[in-house]
């Protein structure tokens, strides 16, 4: 081959060194790769948070209670008492042997300044004491007590109690008796387990004291027995001579199939004397029975005391727990009442 000339080889060398420059600048970074492009701006309805996720929803607002008109039974205030009625069905050895239950029940108590209780069924008559100091093994006021004797024509018999905050209540000392079945001038037994009677008076607020008269009626006889219960109030007043508010209260059986519509407007004690609180639309059963059986009936001047508040305690509800071990409890749930003392 012959020689190339000197300027061919001059202008290569230039052209390689223009080259190895471009590649240090583009490693440099001086000379960009590719156009560049503008920032991306945020578009008015982005829900991008600033993680870069989704943003989380809106909380939604708290819903109310099923019954938001229904006072909290636990919130008492000195101005104000609330009594409870409660069949505890068949409570003895077998039912108090079992903690969750007695749990329950002990918590229960704890939400009324009295408690009437029914159909304590305990021929050794120990249940009542032990379902006592569970419920002062629980942080708070203490309670007392005052039972009636064992009742019932049958083999089956039963004890009322009066369960009571010594902090708020206070029972009149000799004040709870049994109702005399049969009554006097009569040869007929009325009930099957005589009403029990007894007198309270709050610890606080104006001089206020009243009667509390507690039934559990026979099922099958229950319109006669509510029917003579008016009997049981005048002799409540015949025994306290002075006193004027009267609360009547228990397992009636005042609904379904033991008391009809028809029977109930029939009852003496339907008249415009009694104020019925409970109302014949409540359900006061724990199973799938939708009736009113428990009971509470103002009489004489105590309506003077009530301004409305009422409830059924739940207590499966307020203690979650599920419908079987609410049935292990009782088949009733208590029905309470809140009266005033200041009037």
């Amino acid at each position: 081959m012959g020689r190339r000339p000197k300027r061919v080889y001059a202008l290569m060398i230039a052209l390689l060194v223009l080259a190895m420059a471009a590649v240090v600048l583009l490693r440099s970074g001086i000379l960009p790769s590719e156009p560049s492009k503008p920032p991306a701006t945020p578009e008015a309805n982005d829900t991008a948070n600033s993680t870069g996720g989704p943003s989380p929803p809106l909380p939604e607002p708290p819903k109310p209670p099923e019954n938001a008109t229904a006072p909290n039974p636990s919130a008492t205030s000195n101005s104000t008492i609330r009594i409870a009625t409660f069949n505890i069905q068949v409570f003895g050895e077998s039912k108090r042997s079992k903690a969750e239950v007695m749990d329950v029940l002990a918590k229960t108590a704890r939400n009324f300044d009295i408690l009437a209780i029914q159909e304590l069924r305990d021929d050794t008559e120990t249940t009542l004491p032990i379902y006592l100091e569970r419920i002062n093994s629980l942080p708070g006021a203490k309670y007392s007590a005052v039972s009636s004797p064992r009742l019932g024509r049958t083999s089956s018999k039963e004890n009322y109690a009066f369960i009571y905050n010594t902090d708020t209540m206070r029972l009149v000392p000799g004040s709870n008796f049994t109702f005399t079945d049969p009554p006097a001038g009569s040869s007929t037994d009325l009930f099957q387990r005589e009403p029990f009677i007894a007198r309270f008076q709050p610890l606080y607020g104006d001089a206020f004291d009243f009667a509390l008269i507690t039934i559990h009626t026979e099922p099958d006889g229950t319109p006669e027995e509510l029917s003579d219960l008016p009997l049981a109030l005048d002799a409540a007043r015949t025994h306290y001579g002075n006193e004027t508010d009267f609360i009547l209260l228990g397992d009636m059986n005042a609904d379904c199939s033991y008391l009809t519509a028809s029977e109930a407007a029939s009852l003496p004690l339907r008249n415009s004397s009694y104020l019925w609180v409970v109302p014949d639309n409540a359900d006061t059963t724990v199973k799938s029975t939708d009736c009113a059986y428990d009971r509470i009936i103002l009489a004489g001047t105590a309506p003077q005391h009530y301004g409305g508040a009422w409830g059924v305690f739940r207590f499966d509800e307020a203690y979650a727990i599920n419908q079987s071990a609410a049935e292990d409890v009782s088949d009733h749930f208590p029905v309470w009442l809140e009266l005033a003392t200041g009037q």
